[in-house]
């Protein structure tokens, strides 16, 4: 279903499940982050649904709660982050150890230019998560959210960039259809 012109990466709120039709495969992806083989076929047929609670605290900080809840036999995930580029270490259940920073900023602020391309028109402002693997030294998860277009309909979407020390680079798209 289309993101309805109401939501912005300031309103994430609802429910969105991924558009296997129209994302990117992010096989490789999960393998350079250190996702096993078996884990990696188990998520390539699952169909997932993310759930956005989005909120501001007294000092209007962002919050942002994401619920990962794939069907099948694998486990929900949860996130928990402060929208305020400050890095947060933690384990996280598929992803080991991390070093996270989360924002909203300007396009223009974004370091790589396959971040910055293909946002719907007028995309001044992105959500931007930007994850260090500490189990894998050298590999960086950049995700970008915000809102494409495809053949008139709008999309909530995640560009996603991986980049290893050695020079190697991964992107791929991930799109989601708005629930509720």
């Amino acid at each position: 279903m289309a993101a309805p012109a109401s939501k912005t990466v300031q309103d994430l709120n609802g429910s969105w499940a991924v558009n296997d039709n129209l994302s990117e495969s992010s096989a490789e992806i999960l393998k350079v982050q250190g996702i096993n083989w078996l884990t990696r076929k188990v998520i390539a047929m699952a169909n997932v649904t993310v759930i956005i609670n989005q909120r501001k605290d007294e000092n209007s900080n962002i919050l942002l709660d994401i619920e990962n809840k794939p069907s099948g036999s694998l486990p929900t995930t949860q996130e928990k982050r402060v929208l305020n580029w400050k890095p947060v270490e933690l384990n996280h259940g598929l992803l080991g150890n991390i070093r996270g920073r989360s924002r909203i900023c300007k396009l223009a602020d974004l370091d790589d230019d396959c971040l910055r391309q293909g946002w719907e028109d007028g995309t001044e402002e992105v959500m931007h998560f930007k994850t260090e693997h500490l189990d894998s030294k050298g590999v960086v998860t950049q995700q970008v959210a915000g809102f494409i277009v495809l053949d008139g309909t709008r999309y909530h979407a995640r560009r996603v960039l991986v980049t290893k020390d050695d020079g190697e680079r991964l992107e791929a798209k991930l799109v989601y259809d708005y629930q509720c």
